[in-house]
């Protein structure tokens, strides 16, 4: 039963999967091509960027004299996290309240297969989408930057695997509470992408202005640093637990809540 469900689920998740990688690659090509060609003006256009527009993207400043620095600001800070970010909400959205609202939850729950198991096969279904999403983006990445004779070293990026990975996995727990928690599944993905997005502004005050700099130890961004861990080829060991707690406590929640969950229409 277990094999069934993860195969209904991959059959009906695979298309919009295949379709995100796709968008991601073709982006991450826009990117890295047109870098060669950007020349004087990334010293200029640096130089006419607000501080604070900097800060929305969560850097100090836009230095785009490098690969690393130029491909995290136009791509992995923000971009790219909307649109991973968007595939784990939308996946999220559909394992409870999606499939009570399309009437197939009662037939999954009739079937001899314990709700938590349910629950645990889409989420790990989740989770290897996850980490092939992030693997996807650094190997293209690293490729078309070879292709392209661009950037130096790429042994960071092997690094920044583990935050981002981190950051989609405290995405995934909150949003799989909220399907759990809502009948409907557009409530369940609008407060997930509102706590996403709560988090972001928490993180960008928190970086802006001094009297609020303790918010940012409350936001999921605050221990996503992608430039530092491209750069540094490290990563604090609390940007990765901090997030997967996060996920973990969630889905720990939404376990709770599946279990005493009246699924009757």
């Amino acid at each position: 039963m277990i094999r069934s469900l993860a195969a209904k689920t991959l059959r009906e998740r695979w298309r919009m999967a295949a379709i995100f990688v796709g968008v991601i690659v073709s982006y991450t090509l826009l990117v890295v091509a047109i870098y060669p060609s950007i020349g004087k003006v990334k010293t200029d256009y640096a130089k006419n960027i607000p501080k604070a527009f900097a800060k929305f993207f969560g850097v100090s400043n836009f230095n785009l004299t490098t690969f690393n620095n130029y491909v995290t600001l136009q791509f992995l800070s923000l971009m790219w996290v909307i649109l991973v970010a968007a595939f784990v909400i939308s996946m999220a959205r559909r394992m409870v309240a999606g499939e009570l609202k399309e009437g197939t939850l009662e037939f999954l729950l009739s079937q001899p297969v314990q709700r938590w198991k349910l629950l645990s096969v889409q989420a790990a279904l989740l989770l290897a989408s996850i980490v092939g999403f992030v693997l996807v983006t650094v190997g293209s990445i690293v490729a078309f930057a070879a292709a392209f004779n661009v950037g130096s070293t790429y042994g960071g990026y092997v690094v920044f695997i583990l935050p981002a990975c981190a950051l989609f996995i405290a995405i995934a727990g909150y949003s799989i509470l909220f399907s759990a928690i809502f009948r409907d599944p557009g409530r369940a993905a609008m407060a997930a992408a509102g706590l996403t997005l709560v988090f972001y502004l928490m993180n960008f005050a928190a970086s802006y202005w001094k009297s609020v700099e303790f918010m940012g130890w409350f936001s999921i961004f605050k221990y996503y640093q992608p430039l530092d861990a491209i750069a540094k080829s490290s990563a604090p060991v609390r940007d990765i637990l901090v997030p997967c707690a996060l996920g973990l406590v969630s889905f720990a929640a939404a376990l709770w809540v599946f279990q005493r969950r009246d699924v009757a229409p």
